[in-house]
């Protein structure tokens, strides 16, 4: 999420006015807080925003394809050129049915996306709002959930049209599409957790927003992405086993690719990694939240 200072006095009039304005006594940390009470409270500062985060979103998405003269068709351009380079090129190396893989691609290229957008962006969420930070009271975790809300709406509109392409190549549909809301809710968990981390961590550390996004292009490829699994050698397996990324595919894959409602297992582990990235990002916000305004 990019916050211009161009953009700075309109939306933050609209902040103004959305927010419902939160007692003082609500901003001072009591010393006894516990865990689960400063998330209580952070729910509850939340809720008072939920019109500014629609706002938020909106306003990003439209400064996103601003005097775009293809607009919002880029966020389907993008992931289905990937789609289809990869496609060619691997359905060679493995002697794959094209129409198949291309398929098989797709239903892994766009929660990656999905993935790489909220982190990547959501690492430069609280840096990126140091004009408001500074001049309202936000609650810290109310700019990286804007960044991770943005791509959920992204993700979701275009997994909706190019899943009109999916049936054109032959994807089958059935009941098991029913559990997509259910896979979606646990990868978004997942982003917002882990962007919400990122973000604390690049106020400290500003070179970590450019590691991270060397990192994920180096874990790309330890993701079955745009290639089988089964093409991995034996050995060399465990190191998707311990890659959390592989088990949000996974889940996505056996869903729209495979047609089928995912086991019980394959629901638990990537919940649990959802979980606790969330709980790691909340701990941090906790021990970090009343200096982070000092540190941008």
């Amino acid at each position: 999420m990019v916050l211009s200072q161009e953009n700075t006095s309109d939306i933050n009039a609209k902040v103004n006015s959305m927010v419902e304005i939160i007692p003082a006594g609500n901003l001072l940390e009591p010393i006894s807080e516990s865990f689960f009470s400063f998330i209580k409270r952070s729910l509850f500062e939340l809720s008072n925003l939920k019109f500014a985060l629609t706002s938020f979103v909106v306003n990003n998405l439209r400064r996103r394809y601003r005097r775009s003269v293809l607009g919002f068709a880029w966020s389907l351009l993008n992931p289905l050129t990937t789609m289809i380079i990869m496609t060619t090129v691997f359905s060679i190396i493995f002697h794959n049915n094209p129409k198949e893989f291309g398929i098989y691609i797709f239903t892994g290229i766009l929660p990656w996306t999905f993935m790489l957008d909220s982190i990547t962006g959501g690492s430069l969420s609280l840096v990126d709002a140091e004009g408001f930070l500074k001049k309202v009271y936000i609650p810290k975790l109310f700019f990286p959930l804007v960044v991770v809300s943005t791509e959920a709406v992204n993700f979701v509109l275009s997994l909706s049209s190019l899943m009109i392409l999916g049936l054109i190549l032959g994807m089958p549909i059935g009941l098991s599409l029913l559990s997509l809301p259910f896979a979606l809710a646990i990868l978004y968990v997942f982003n917002f957790g882990a962007a919400l981390f990122l973000a604390i961590s690049t106020v400290y550390f500003r070179d970590l927003t450019h590691i991270t996004r060397q990192l994920l292009q180096a874990v790309f490829y330890l993701v079955p992405i745009c290639y089988p699994l089964n093409a991995v050698p034996p050995k060399f397996l465990v190191l998707f086993k311990i890659n959390p990324f592989y088990y949000f595919i996974n889940l996505f894959r056996i869903i729209i690719y495979q047609g089928q409602f995912p086991q019980p297992k394959d629901w638990l582990v990537p919940s649990v990694i959802a979980v606790l990235a969330l709980i790691l990002g909340f701990l941090l916000l906790k021990r970090t939240e009343k200096d982070i305004i000092f540190r941008l």
